[in-house]
C-alpha cells in the first residue's frame, strides 16, 4: 500500500531552498569584498563553496534516505541548513564564511533530492512526471526572488552577513511545516529489503542503466547550457547591449517565469501524450535553440534579437526537459529512488559547473565561443535522449 501523497506545494518550497541559498548571496558579493577587504575573485568562493556542498552531498543524501527513510534525512538536512545559516550570519572571517557555506550547501541538498524521491515513492512514472513538473514550477520562483530579497536584506541589516539571518528564518519555517505536515513516503518493507544492499551495488546498477544515465545526462547538459550562459550573461548584456543590472534582472526574471510556466505545461501534456514524447519535444526545441543561438551570433554578432530569441526558446524547452528527465531518472529503479535522485542531481550540478568554468575560461569579451559551447551542450542533450530510448527498448524486449 502506498503512503499518502505529499503536498507538491510543500515539496516545491523545500526544493527551492537550494537555489534560494545560492542566489540570495549574488547581489551582495561586492559588499562582501569590501567587508573582508578581499578581491572579488576570492569572494566568489561564497557561491562555489555552496555549490560544492550541494554536489558532494547529494549522492550520500539519496543513499541515506533509501536506508533510513525520507523524513529523517530531510529534517536533519534542514536543521543543518539553519545552523550553518546562523554561523554564516555571525562569522567575522571570510574563510569561516566559506566553510559554513559548504555546510549550508550540504544541508540545502536534501530539499530537491527528497522531493523527487518522495514523489516517486507514491506515484507511477506518469504521475511522477506530472507532480515533478508542478514542483519544478514552484521551485523556479525561488532563484527569481532570492536576489531581490538578498538586496533588501542587506539594506535592512546594513551588513551582507545579514542575508543569512533570512535564510535561517526561512529554513526554520520550512522545517516546521515539514515536521507538521509532510508524511513519510518510504515504504517500510522497502527500507528493510534495501537497507543491507551496499551503496556501491546501488550505484553500479544505476550507472549501468542506459535509462538512468541517459536521463541524467539530458538533465546535466541542459543545466550545462544554462550555467554556460549564466556565467557571462550580465557582462554581455551590459557591455554589448547597454542593458544595466536592473534591466538584466528584469529580462532574466521574465525568462524564469517562462521556464516556470512551461514546466507546469509539461506536466499537463505528459498526462495526455506520455513522458517520453513530451521529453522529446523539449529536447528537440532545445537543440533548435542552441543551433539558432550559434547561427544568429555568428551571422549578426550580438544583438537583442540574436540573444533574446534563442534564450526564450531555450528556457521554454528547459521547462519541459527538467521535470521529464528527472522523472525518468528516478523511475529507473523505483525502490532506490533516493539514490537515483541524489546521483542524477549531483551529475547535473557537476557537469553544469564544468560548463560554467569552461565558459569563463574561453570568454574573451566575444559571445560566439559561448554560443558554440551552448550549442554543443544542446546537441549532447539530444544524443542522450537516444540513450534513454535504447535503454527503454532493451528493457521491454
Amino acid at each position: 500500500m502506498r503512503a499518502k501523497k505529499p503536498s507538491n506545494l510543500l515539496l516545491g518550497v523545500a526544493s527551492g531552498i537550494s537555489p534560494f541559498g545560492m542566489a540570495i548571496a549574488i547581489p551582495t558579493l561586492e559588499s562582501f569584498a569590501q567587508l573582508y577587504q578581499a578581491p572579488y575573485s576570492t569572494v566568489q568562493f561564497i557561491i562555489s563553496a555552496y555549490l560544492l556542498g550541494l554536489a558532494s552531498s547529494m549522492p550520500l543524501v539519496g543513499f541515506l534516505s533509501d536506508k533510513i527513510g525520507r523524513r529523517p534525512v530531510l529534517l536533519s538536512g534542514l536543521v543543518l541548513f539553519v545552523i550553518a545559516s546562523i554561523f554564516c550570519s555571525t562569522t567575522d572571517s571570510l574563510n569561516s564564511l566559506i566553510f559554513w557555506r559548504v555546510i549550508q550547501g550540504i544541508g540545502a541538498s536534501v530539499g530537491s533530492v527528497m522531493a523527487r524521491a518522495m514523489i516517486r515513492d507514491v506515484s507511477n512514472a506518469s504521475e511522477t512526471a506530472r507532480s515533478l513538473s508542478r514542483v519544478t514550477a514552484i521551485m523556479g520562483i525561488s532563484p527569481m526572488i532570492a536576489p531581490v530579497i538578498g538586496g533588501i536584506g542587506y539594506q535592512i541589516f546594513g551588513n551582507p552577513n545579514g542575508i543569512f539571518i533570512i535564510t535561517a528564518a526561512i529554513g526554520i519555517l520550512v522545517l516546521t511545516a515539514i515536521l507538521l505536515l509532510l508524511p513519510e513516503t518510504r515504504n517500510a518493507a522497502l527500507v528493510e529489503s534495501t537497507s543491507k544492499e551496499p551503496w556501491s551495488d546501488k550505484y553500479r546498477y544505476l550507472l549501468g542503466s542506459k535509462v538512468f544515465v541517459g536521463s541524467s545526462l539530458i538533465y546535466a547538459f541542459t543545466t550545462g547550457a544554462f550555467f554556460a550562459i549564466l556565467a557571462v550573461a550580465s557582462t554581455v548584456f551590459y557591455n554589448d547591449l547597454g542593458i544595466d543590472s536592473a534591466g538584466f534582472g528584469f529580462i532574466w526574471s521574465g525568462l524564469t517565469i517562462l521556464y516556470t510556466v512551461s514546466a507546469f505545461m509539461a506536466g499537463t501534456l505528459s498526462s495526455k501524450y506520455g513522458l517520453m514524447k513530451v521529453l522529446l519535444f523539449g529536447v528537440l526545441l532545445n537543440v533548435i535553440a542552441g543551433l539558432l543561438f550559434y547561427s544568429l551570433v555568428k551571422v549578426f554578432d550580438v544583438t537583442l534579437i540574436s540573444v533574446i530569441v534563442p534564450l526564450v526558446i531555450m528556457f521554454f524547452a528547459h521547462g519541459y526537459i527538467v521535470p521529464m528527465s528527472l522523472a525518468q531518472a528516478v523511475s529507473a529503479r523505483p525502490e532506490i529512488a533516493g539514490s537515483s535522485s541524489g546521483l542524477s542531481s549531483a551529475l547535473g550540478l557537476v557537469i553544469g559547473g564544468m560548463f560554467s568554468v569552461l565558459s569563463g575560461l574561453v570568454f574573451d569579451g566575444r559571445l560566439l565561443p559561448i554560443a558554440l559551447i551552448v550549442s554543443a551542450s544542446t546537441i549532447l542533450c539530444g544524443l542522450s535522449y537516444f540513450m534513454v530510448l535504447s535503454g527503454k527498448r532493451k528493457n521491454t524486449a
